[in-house]
């Protein structure tokens, strides 16, 4: 969990940089997420930041697998794709305003709605393989997923479209920057889940008889 709440918040900062560079440039209420790429610095602030929440959802759905929360091939299959999106984001810039939709801006679009699409999916996939739960960190996780799937459905509403006509639309970027700040939030709760229901080594339920623990604890001369 520390190992992700710190590269969480590296992701989270290269994404505030990209918001400093750009300040009085970019609106953050309007225009998306993707424009801080026409601002020097905001391009690599974007890859930085994508590149390490792929890695971090990749490190998360490893140790669910090894601890036995993830099981199948979904959940990986999922966040393979979140991972690839998340870096194609970066890689790929979408257009500026006003120029012809280009394949990179197809590109860069569809990854992005690709990545809010699957993460629920792993969530899903996670909270179910809970049997009795340990703590609220699964309930949290339900909740958190049907929040998300929520969003991703208004998300994709508005983006959809604009993946062929560009954007413009009010509180466009202001619904991006929740829906980013939700996603670093809910790799948190699935590394939480992860860490608080993972079963514990196993134990000999057989208990010691008294009279044999004694005896190899301290042979009994009977010569005395």
């Amino acid at each position: 969990m520390r190992t992700v709440g710190r590269w969480g918040a590296v992701a989270l900062g290269a994404m505030v940089v990209a918001h400093v560079l750009g300040a009085g440039i970019v609106d953050p209420v309007i225009d998306p997420v993707s424009f801080y790429a026409f601002v020097p610095g905001g391009g690599e602030a974007i890859l930085l930041g994508g590149t390490v929440l792929a890695l971090v959802g990749l490190v998360v759905v490893g140790r669910a697998y090894r601890t036995g929360l993830a099981t199948g091939p979904l959940p990986g299959a999922a966040m393979m794709v979140f991972a690839v999106a998340m870096v194609l984001v970066g890689v790929f810039p979408t257009d500026p305003p006003g120029v012809a939709t280009t394949l990179s801006a197809v590109v860069h679009r569809t990854s992005a709605a690709a990545a809010f699409v699957v993460l629920p999916v792993v969530g899903h996939c996670v909270a179910r393989q809970v049997g009795a739960p340990r703590s609220a960190a699964p309930r949290r996780l339900r909740r958190a997923t049907v929040a998300l799937a929520v969003l991703v459905a208004a998300f994709l509403a508005v983006h959809l479209p604009l993946a062929a006509v560009g954007s413009g639309i009010v509180a466009f970027g202001l619904l991006e920057r929740v829906g980013f700040v939700l996603m670093i939030g809910y790799l948190f709760l699935l590394a939480d889940i992860v860490d608080r229901e993972s079963p514990g080594p196993a134990r000999d339920p057989s208990p010691v008889p008294a009279t044999t623990a004694v005896s190899e604890a301290r042979p009994v001369d009977l010569a005395a």
